[in-house]
């Protein structure tokens, strides 16, 4: 069973532990019990995918064109869970989106899947606002990362119609995020550069995969 928020479990293990060791009463510590399965269903019933029908898929390949991992999509209460999971990746944080083009060459004369284009972006914003931006994905040492996040900017039927690809960069995404103190060299004016703002210096493109209907 996956969480959006794993840490939940962390928080409520401190809150409840803290708690048990201030009551008064066995009463006080019954009141706490309770409060804590409720907070335990509700966590379960609002983000827990499990039994649930994938609503769209997508199966990563790697440079070498092998299978590493998978983005699974699901529709939860009128919004989208998105699920990865990978291996083989180099440790620490990599851009991770929605691309507007579901073709996956890794051998593309411009860099490897550079045949996704650009990320997934109907309403026509800046990076971070495009609809296919997403939370960058952590690789621990061993090259595994895992991956949920709920998101309204776009629905799986969309993402199938639409053809979408799904891409995770070599390098983390800043998400434009850069200071008016740093001066862009190109735009000659403090903040972020063309190419900052179209997908945060995330970098080459790692790994890279179709999103279909499932």
């Amino acid at each position: 069973m996956r969480y959006i928020f794993h840490s939940v479990w962390t928080i409520l293990f401190i809150v409840i532990f803290t708690a048990c060791n201030q009551v008064d009463s066995p009463e006080d510590k019954k009141d706490i019990e309770a409060e804590a399965a409720t907070v335990d269903v509700f966590e379960q019933s609002e983000y827990s995918t499990e039994g649930m029908r994938p609503s769209a898929i997508a199966e990563l390949i790697d440079t070498d064109e092998n299978v590493i991992g998978d983005v699974t999509f699901y529709d939860v209460d009128g919004k989208t869970a998105v699920e990865l999971t990978a291996e083989g990746l180099s440790p620490g944080f990599h851009g991770f989106h929605i691309h507007d083009i579901g073709v996956c060459e890794a051998d593309a004369s411009d860099g490897p899947f550079t045949t996704a284009k650009g990320h997934y972006n109907p309403e026509g914003t800046e990076h971070p606002d495009h609809a296919g931006d997403l939370p960058v994905a952590f690789a621990s040492e061993d090259g595994k990362a895992q991956l949920t996040v709920i998101t309204d900017r776009f629905t799986s039927r969309e993402l199938v119609e639409a053809g979408a690809g799904v891409i995770i960069h070599e390098s983390d995404d800043n998400f434009a995020n850069i200071p008016d103190r740093y001066q862009s060299d190109a735009q000659k004016k403090p903040g972020p550069d063309e190419e900052t703002l179209k997908a945060g210096d995330a970098g080459s493109r790692a790994a890279c995969g179709v999103v279909v209907a499932p």
